[in-house]
């Protein structure tokens, strides 16, 4: 029954993305809608992409394990990360009229910035995806039986077709009813829960609800590391295009900035139910076999099957709204703003054709990467901190202040990669995805994640910004003078 009812919604996806397929003429079509989106589907888009597998699968069972210092990235630290695009982005980047938030490198500070940007954001989206498509993988392999190896290659390949076809607009039709269904189930899942009385909320802890964490010994965190928890989900997914590409496709600015706002309290609502699954099964003595599979297990022991049905379509949703629009996050800044310079007169057709095949590359990659073996909440907060540092430093001067240029850009751009890079843990889960964890520990201290070494990369991409553009000042004055 459950094979069929999800293999039935699956079917509904392709057709939804087969029609939506028929209205796309140009490339505005495919990656933002023909900016045709209103506030309700601003707002229903944007959670439904934002409110991905770490929301639901990684959330829950990272809670159960740590006490609601497992939740300080999800739900609290992402809708913190909705408001700020919301109060930052949302209007400004709609009113540039831009099809990727790189575009507005190049507008504000010149073509290099752009493709240094587009670098760094693609390795970004690339992991977000596949921690999504290892969660796939995970529910496919739960209700087939099969492997999960088995489970991700045939969720990837879903999930690449039909988001293939249909650009944002098929994605956008599917996530009003994928953000219906994840809400419905994870509600019915909630409620089942309470009334079994198998579960007192008088046996939380207090340490379960504090949201200070502990290092490998079990010792305190320090202030340092717990500013780094909390500033990697915030600043580190400021700048994720598969949220951005939501609100470029409103029909205005005021109606993206208002579908955001929306969009965060949805998230912050919703994403409390897995938070209190987490806290009720972990204070109740229920256990699972793994991290990632703690929600569905739990799931699969108090719902009925028709319920355990609605549950696992609303975690496929929450998978597919996610995965889909970060395949075309990658393959609209690949095409916009790495491909399109390089080669000005492809037409409208070419571009969307290229649109499709680099669609489907990016699918195949982010399935390498999911076959690596790390956990759904470890892809994710690797994603977060991949070079995203000095892009949001550079970003939100060149929206807000007319202070600085492109070497101010490229510099902070730089520096904030490059400490993310060895200090923030991104070398680090590169060495131990090749050569493995045993052989990673024994390598010395420069190969080692450093404690808040995001904080550093945000301080140290500020510092570069600021500092090139004072250093440049005087140069641009002169230039601007011997101009007039």
């Amino acid at each position: 029954m459950l094979i069929w009812a999800l293999a039935a919604y699956l079917v509904l996806q392709f057709v939804i993305a087969w029609m939506a397929s028929r209205t796309i003429k140009v490339q505005d079509d495919y990656f933002v809608a023909g900016r045709r989106l209103g506030v309700v589907t601003v707002a229903m888009s944007v959670f439904a992409t934002w409110f991905g597998a770490e929301s639901v699968m990684g959330a829950s069972g990272a809670i159960a394990s740590e006490g609601l210092s497992g939740g300080r990235a999800d739900p609290f630290g992402y809708t913190i990360a909705l408001v700020g695009m919301a109060m930052l982005l949302a209007f400004k980047l709609r009113a540039a009229g831009v099809l990727t938030f790189v575009d507005f490198f190049k507008q504000r500070f010149g073509p290099v910035a752009e493709k240094i940007a587009a670098v760094l954001t693609i390795p970004t989206s690339v992991i977000w995806a596949s921690a999504q498509l290892l969660a796939m993988g995970e529910i496919v392999a739960t209700v087939s039986g099969l492997p999960t190896g088995a489970g991700l290659l045939i969720g990837a390949a879903i999930i690449i077709g039909y988001t293939t076809i249909g650009g944002l607009l098929g994605d956008v039709i599917t996530d009003v009813v994928q953000g219906g269904v994840l809400i419905l189930g994870l509600v019915l899942l909630l409620i089942v829960v309470l009334v079994s009385g198998d579960f007192d909320f008088a046996k939380i802890t207090p340490e379960q609800l504090s949201l200070s964490g502990y290092d490998e010994e079990g010792n305190p965190e320090s202030l340092l590391a717990t500013l780094d928890a909390w500033m990697i989900p915030i600043l580190g997914s400021l700048v994720a295009q598969e949220a951005i590409s939501r609100f470029l496709g409103a029909t205005s600015p005021s109606v993206a900035r208002q579908g955001c706002f929306i969009a965060s309290g949805l998230y912050l609502v919703v994403g409390s139910i897995p938070a209190m699954l987490g806290l009720l099964g972990a204070a109740n003595g229920f256990t699972a076999e793994s991290q990632d599979a703690y929600l569905p297990e739990l799931a699969q022991a108090y719902l009925d099957p028709v319920l355990y049905v609605i549950l696992m379509g609303a975690l496929l949703s929450a998978i597919l709204s996610t995965v889909d629009t970060t395949l075309l996050a990658i393959s609209a800044i690949v095409t916009r703003n790495l491909v399109e310079p390089f080669a000005p007169g492809i037409p409208e057709k070419g571009k969307v054709a290229l649109g499709r095949l680099l669609t489907a590359f990016a699918g195949v990659v982010a399935l390498g990467v999911a076959m690596s073996g790390n956990t759904i909440k470890g892809l994710v907060e690797v994603a977060s901190s991949f070079g995203s540092t000095g892009i949001v430093v550079a970003l939100l001067f060149g929206l807000h202040t007319r202070f600085g240029n492109q070497m101010a850009a490229i510099a902070a751009m730089g520096t904030g990669a490059a400490i993310s890079f060895f200090g923030n843990g991104v070398v680090s889960w590169i060495l131990a995805l090749f050569i493995g964890d045993q052989v990673y520990e024994t390598l010395p201290w420069y190969f080692q994640e450093i404690e808040g070494g995001f904080v550093y990369a945000v301080l140290g991409a500020l510092v570069a910004y600021i500092a090139t553009a004072f250093l440049t000042a005087p140069k641009r004055q002169a230039e601007a003078a011997a101009a007039d």
